[in-house]
């Protein structure tokens, strides 16, 4: 357990934020495929949800007074993939009495017609270049898997109709991020977002 009193964080913070920043960008520069939309499926998003979607109580026991660093856009109109959002949150430097996490979310909303084959492939191609294990009652299916280098960060991609969603998460052991977080700790928090993210999903988004 650590201590009550406020230790400084700002070492930990950093080291914990550029890894789950790593796979972030990862998510956002993958090689993306586009499909011949053979099946006309259309999906129920016609776009991303903002970030706010996963600020929910579930984040906040995570990261501990978590602050949004990141929310940009992902792909654009004219995109085969898709397009929508990037978000990171962390906890900051400074005084704390919580050891500090951080979590990325990618969500991409793939177009119609042919949405949901389109989402179908995203979540194969981007978590194909991982270890995956499939994973159970999060969307319409999902896998999750672990990064051990430079730190332990654990992610899982899942898809809701035709929207790819990818949530990460890591925490570090200590204040001063020597060594990473418990790995099931790590794990059962990068699940836990996910199924938060999924559970806060509106049924749609019309155009």
């Amino acid at each position: 357990m650590p201590s009550a009193q406020p230790q400084s964080r700002g070492c930990a913070t950093t080291a914990v934020v550029a890894a789950a920043l790593v796979l972030i960008v990862l998510a956002a520069g993958a090689i993306w495929y586009a499909v011949v939309r053979d099946d006309p499926a259309t999906g129920d998003f016609a776009s991303a949800p903002g970030c706010a979607v996963a600020e929910t109580e579930t984040l906040d026991e995570l990261v501990p007074d978590h602050e949004l660093e990141v929310d940009e856009p992902v792909g654009g109109e004219r995109d085969p993939f898709g397009s929508g959002r990037q978000c990171r949150w962390a906890t900051p430097g400074g005084p704390g009495r919580a050891v500090p996490g951080a979590a990325t979310l990618v969500m991409v909303a793939a177009p119609n017609p042919g949405g949901v084959t389109t989402a179908v492939d995203n979540l194969r191609t981007t978590t194909s270049q991982h270890e995956t294990r499939k994973l159970e009652g999060v969307g319409d299916e999902a896998v999750t898997w672990i990064q051990g280098e430079p730190f332990t960060v654990s992610c899982v991609g899942a898809r809701v109709s035709n929207l790819y969603l990818e949530t990460c998460y890591s925490v570090a052991a200590g204040y001063d991020a020597s060594e990473p977080g418990d790995e099931e700790r790590i794990v059962a928090g990068a699940e836990e977002l996910a199924v938060s993210v999924v559970e806060a999903l509106p049924e749609s988004i019309p155009e």
